[in-house]
């Protein structure tokens, strides 16, 4: 998610008609460079219903990082496999999470006082601290996914990466906007718990299926992994969120943007310590 007012995502104007296939619609085009079409006008309300189908969108990505990544291995060294595969992810997000993470670290770490650092995060141009941000944590996501067996990557990448997109709708549902106006403002105008159930229970199946797969795939502490890398990713991400949010009195779409690439990261070093663990 990102802030910039020029730049906010478009909702295609012929999806399922349902609400549920319709809001899932939305949430793939949201969260991915796929191109599908949404029927009918978007109303905040689906706005925040299609976070609830966030980690279903997530449980995908994870499952196709997953199986690339399997495959890279069976002809190429764990670093250079591990580096493919992120800038896979980067390019199927269109890099809009790590947008939001630049923008944020730009703001935040500028020393500025709370209304500067929320134009700063606006500001179309990078700084230092953004693009040292982003470097660093790339850096860190391929260390960590190249250090990870076969096997042992499929909790990470599956239940980490469903974890990571159910975070927004509990960070929407638990923290103000801090912003009148923005990208992810829209999201906030119709809070009912619904979406956040949703979310919930996908990320349970999520950390489910990360089990049953890595143990079919033969991976270390397989039935508890899943549920550890969840666990860790949630609780990084939604601790750095609650530092922001008491520095600038809210988050923004960047902020939500920034949570889940943390939490992937958190997700793959927690991967690499179960894998340790349990070897």
């Amino acid at each position: 998610m990102t802030d910039h007012e020029e730049t906010q995502t478009e909702m295609p104007a012929a999806a399922p008609g349902g609400s549920a296939g319709r809001r899932l619609t939305l949430a793939v085009t949201f969260l991915t460079g796929v191109p599908l079409k949404v029927e009918g006008e978007v109303r905040p309300g689906d706005l925040w219903g299609s976070m609830g189908w966030y980690p279903l969108v997530g449980l995908g990505m994870g499952l196709v990082a997953w199986g690339v990544y399997a495959g890279l291995l069976a002809f190429l060294p764990g670093l250079v496999a591990a580096a493919l595969v992120v800038i896979l992810l980067a390019l199927l997000t269109r890099g809009l999470h790590l947008d939001g993470l630049m923008d944020t670290a730009d703001g935040l770490l500028s020393g500025a006082p709370r209304e500067r650092a929320l134009e700063i995060m606006k500001d179309h141009n990078v700084g230092a601290m953004g693009v040292a941000a982003a470097i660093l944590l790339l850096v860190l996501k391929v260390a960590a996914l190249g250090a990870l067996s076969r096997a042992d990557a499929g909790a990470p990448l599956v239940a980490g990466w469903c974890a990571a997109r159910a975070l927004p709708a509990l960070a929407v549902y638990r923290w103000p906007y801090a912003r009148e106006v923005g990208t992810g403002e829209a999201f906030t105008r119709a809070r009912a718990p619904g979406p956040l159930w949703l979310a919930g229970g996908l990320l349970g199946a999520g950390v489910i299926v990360a089990g049953l797969s890595g143990a079919w795939a033969g991976a270390a502490g397989s039935w508890y992994a899943g549920l550890v890398v969840a666990a860790a990713a949630a609780g990084v991400a939604l601790g750095v969120q609650a530092a922001v949010a008491k520095r600038l009195g809210g988050l923004t779409g960047d902020v939500y943007g920034m949570g889940i690439e943390i939490a992937e990261a958190a997700a793959l070093v927690a991967g690499c310590a179960v894998a340790g663990v349990a070897a």
